[in-house]
């Protein structure tokens, strides 16, 4: 590329240019007459990696195959443009040194992305919130940051805790507080066999064990362990009502330490998966910054932490095993993808809502992205493989049912599992059901049999879009399979037979690691959650939580959105993507806005005037109409994304379709 140069001279070019600090020459290709050359920018915070023709016959020098390694804040196509223009309009008669070529190019490049920051910061993005980005991007700092994250959600669910809980003080029954006590204490006296069956001493009138038995193996640890302790807190029929203040605390920490042993541990490795290990493995680029705040904002999402820390519970348990399941799913080691679930659907019955995508996923894996590859003998290989993962499910699910199909008592599990005679709803919670019996009464007109019926009638229709994409795209994603579980569990929540207004969580937790994708409706849907779940909140003390995790969440995931835009900023997108994205953001944030008055003035009027006395559940009857109406919109619009991620697939320049991922 310079007019005259001996090799003697490049080399010693070459040299100087090493000892720099912004600028390497990675390899010199004598017979091609080509450098690759990276070039670092502090200012930009990105590195430029790109090959230069130095052959004397070009009369200027010219860029081939550039590419940014390390983003940073500004596009590709900014960069690539800069150092384009900048070679075309270099005179190498004047410089016959490479040094003086990089020096101009870096002072040149500065200058300009100096500018694109100020642009940059004017849009919304900081020189403080850059800081961030680019401190989170840097790996070295992966293990402090994800113990960070591990510290400030566990400080969190520590402080949820000191207030009230589900049935304090509240004689005769209490809450689930004393129900999770209570199951300690039956099945580490009763009899495996004995733990679902109705007797004088296990009767449906005082909290009966009603969820699988993997909850109760779960209990049956924790009693032991309080059984060594704190005997008198699981004396059998001495202790129902149980509250001394070593006991909550004992209890408290049983939640914590269940919570980070499947919950932390399965979310982190499922982000770590598919954030930087999966990316390593197709020689992308990993994305830490995403790593973290997915990592971040599944762990400190108030709705799960208020649930299981507040109000007492341990679905967390239940999202740990799901977590792994989607994560041995996605790494396609189905074996242990189908014991995980199982272990899931084992601990709460709620897990049957990721039910459908599940096996979807696995047939699709198998006969339809494979057989396009291979002949019969690969549809014969996956039939074998359908046939042994059935069989791993039978056997696991045999072992953890075993004592009872032993002493032939299968029935007395399913009925307190499946309780149908509770009816349709009980509380005053945001499904559709719920919503319709505002004005149609349903008991009134059709019998619990024909409302089974029609819940499930509704739940399998609500689920008819993600099946048909699951099948219809020509390959599955992880995008697309998630999106989907997201959906199918939200129509399980808004459809289905006696949905609790705490089975919102079980749609979030799919939400929640879609992400970075849905982001825009993320803030709008905690919101709405959390407000869904107040009358709940109101009666167990646990207001003052309600409102602070409300805002610091909504705080936290507005910035932690802000670093996503600025990752993606790189990519390039058409104007009129561009211009679409806007008006969304534009418009999410003005729903935000309208939901925040609506919020503060149903508290204002919930405090200051009373129910009438014809209605005193008027307000919550309320709230569950106003947030059925969002969540079906939600349902609606996460099932227009699913179909326009199916159906918009853009051509490449090969005529093949590029698949969203």
């Amino acid at each position: 590329m310079l007019y005259k140069y001996d090799k003697k001279a490049l080399k010693e070019d070459i040299t100087e240019l090493n000892s720099t600090g912004f600028t390497k020459i990675a390899n010199h290709d004598q017979k091609r007459e080509t450098l690759e050359i990276s070039f670092y920018s502090s200012k930009a915070g990105c590195q430029i990696s790109f090959y230069m023709d130095i052959s004397p016959k070009n009369n200027n020098f010219q860029k081939k195959n550039s590419k940014v390694t390390k983003q940073g804040s500004f596009e590709l196509g900014k960069l690539n443009e800069l150092i384009s223009n900048f070679c075309e309009t270099y005179i190498p008669e004047k410089h016959n040194k490479l040094t003086d070529f990089f020096v101009e190019l870096k002072n040149y490049l500065e200058s300009n992305l100096e500018k694109a920051s100020d642009n940059a910061n004017s849009s919304g993005y900081s020189k403080e919130l850059m800081q961030i980005y680019n401190g989170l991007e840097n790996s070295k700092n992966s293990f402090f940051i994800i113990l960070s994250i591990h510290c400030f959600a566990i400080l969190i669910k520590i402080l949820v805790g000191q207030f009230g809980y589900s049935g304090e003080g509240d004689r005769p029954k209490f809450g689930d507080f004393e129900a999770q006590r209570h199951w300690m204490e039956l099945t580490i006296y009763l009899p495996v066999k004995d733990w679902y069956t109705n007797s004088k001493i296990n009767t449906i009138e005082y909290w009966p064990l009603d969820y699988p038995p993997m909850s109760g193996y779960h209990s049956y640890i924790l009693g032991k362990i309080l059984n060594i302790f704190l005997p008198d807190s699981v004396e059998f029929e001495e202790s129902h009502g149980y509250e001394s203040p070593m006991f909550k605390l004992v209890m408290r920490f049983f939640a914590l330490i269940s919570d980070v042993v499947t919950f932390h541990l399965g979310v982190n490795l499922f982000c770590w998966y598919i954030f930087i290990y999966l990316k390593k493995a197709k020689n992308k680029k990993p994305s830490y910054v995403l790593y973290y705040i997915v990592f971040l904002l599944v762990l400190i999402n108030p709705l799960m932490i208020i649930i299981d820390h507040g109000h007492f519970q341990y679905n967390n348990v239940m999202h740990g095993f799901f977590v792994l399941a989607l994560l041995f799913l996605y790494s396609e080691n189905y074996i242990l993808a189908i014991i995980f679930y199982s272990f899931c659907i084992n601990f709460k019955q709620m897990g049957l809502y990721y039910a459908i995508p599940f096996p979807l996923y696995v047939l699709k894996k198998l006969f339809f992205d494979n057989s396009k590859k291979d002949n019969n003998n690969n549809s014969f290989l996956s039939m074998i493989y359908v046939a042994l993962y059935g069989i791993v499910t039978l056997i696991t699910n045999i072992i953890i049912y075993l004592p009872w199909l032993k002493s032939r008592r299968i029935n007395d599990v399913f009925s307190r599992i499946f309780p149908v005679r509770r009816g349709i709803f009980e509380d005053k919670v945001a499904t559709f059901w719920c919503t319709l019996n505002i004005f149609l009464k349903l008991n009134n007109h059709f019998s619990t049999n024909v409302l089974v019926k029609l819940a499930l009638i509704m739940t399998i229709f609500g689920c008819l879009i993600p099946i048909y994409a699951i099948f219809k795209c020509d390959k599955i994603t992880k995008r697309i399979s998630t999106q989907c579980f997201f959906i199918v569990s939200l129509s399980f929540y808004l459809f289905s037979f006696h949905v609790h207004e705490k089975t919102i969580i079980v749609p979030f937790v799919a939400f929640l690691l879609n992400l970075p994708h849905m982001k825009n409706i993320l803030p709008s849907f905690t919101l709405i959650g959390m407000f869904s779940l107040f009358p709940l909140l109101k009666r167990e003390n646990q207001i003052t939580p309600y409102y602070l995790t409300s805002l610091l969440f909504y705080l936290i995931s507005k910035t932690a959105l802000k670093l996503i835009d600025i990752n993606k900023a790189g990519i390039k997108k058409p104007n009129d993507e561009i211009k679409y994205k806007h008006n969304e953001n534009l418009f999410f944030y003005l729903l935000e806005i309208i939901i925040f008055i609506i919020m503060i003035f149903y508290h204002f009027v919930d405090y200051t005037i009373p129910p009438p006395e014809k209605y005193p559940w008027f307000y919550p009857m309320l709230n569950a109409a106003f947030c059925f109406c969002y969540f079906f919109c939600v349902f609606l619009y996460s099932n227009y994304d699913l179909m326009k991620m199916v159906f918009e697939e853009k051509p490449n320049n090969k005529g093949k379709r590029i698949k969203y991922d």
